[in-house]
């Protein structure tokens, strides 16, 4: 409130731009629901539950909208954030089963996957996750464009393409190299 020529006036402060234009979602609340999403692994029908005992009605419908459409909004910083991290000279890699509910020509029980990366620049590494229907050889080709570095991964094979094609040297995850030995010690 201020005062003008002996008036008082309510000053409203200018709304700051929304990622998603008109929205009545916070930014609070969308940062919540994409770190519950794809930090803590919490299915949207779970979230909806949890806020409603809270008593907020958000659906998992305008959760899933939101979601769908903060994608554009991100996906600058997530090429960004690519390149710097396939300019960096290590990378883990991983690629990980998820079942996802709904999606067209595919069923519920049918594999998906979500690709995990991690490396950059030393003391600002960063972990992206990129979701793809396949675990063709074909996904880490384009996730690991321009990579040239080394790479830690599992012995899957679809990594060998890019791995010859960039000459990057790969390197074994401790977590198969140790199965491996625990497997040949007890045989």
């Amino acid at each position: 409130m201020f005062e003008q020529d002996g008036e008082e006036r309510i000053l409203a402060a200018t709304r700051p731009v929304h990622p998603l234009g008109k929205c009545t979602a916070t930014t609070s609340l969308l940062a919540y629901i994409i770190t519950s999403k794809y930090a803590d692994g919490l299915p949207l029908y779970r979230l909806e539950h949890m806020l409603k005992r809270l008593g907020h009605e958000v659906s998992r419908t305008n959760m899933a909208y939101w979601v769908i459409r903060l994608d554009d909004v991100f996906k600058p910083l997530i090429h960004l954030m690519r390149e710097v991290q396939n300019s960096s000279d290590y990378l883990q890699a991983d690629e990980t089963r998820i079942q996802v509910l709904k999606e067209d020509g595919k069923t519920a029980q049918s594999d998906k996957w979500m690709w995990v990366t991690r490396g950059g620049p030393p003391n600002q590494s960063s972990v992206l996750f990129d979701y793809d229907p396949s675990r063709a050889g074909s996904v880490p080709v384009y996730l690991l464009d321009d990579f040239k570095g080394i790479l830690q991964a599992d012995d899957y094979s679809g990594y060998g393409k890019v791995c010859r094609d960039n000459g990057i040297t790969r390197i074994g995850c401790w977590d198969h190299y140790s199965k491996s030995i625990f497997i040949r010690s007890v045989a």
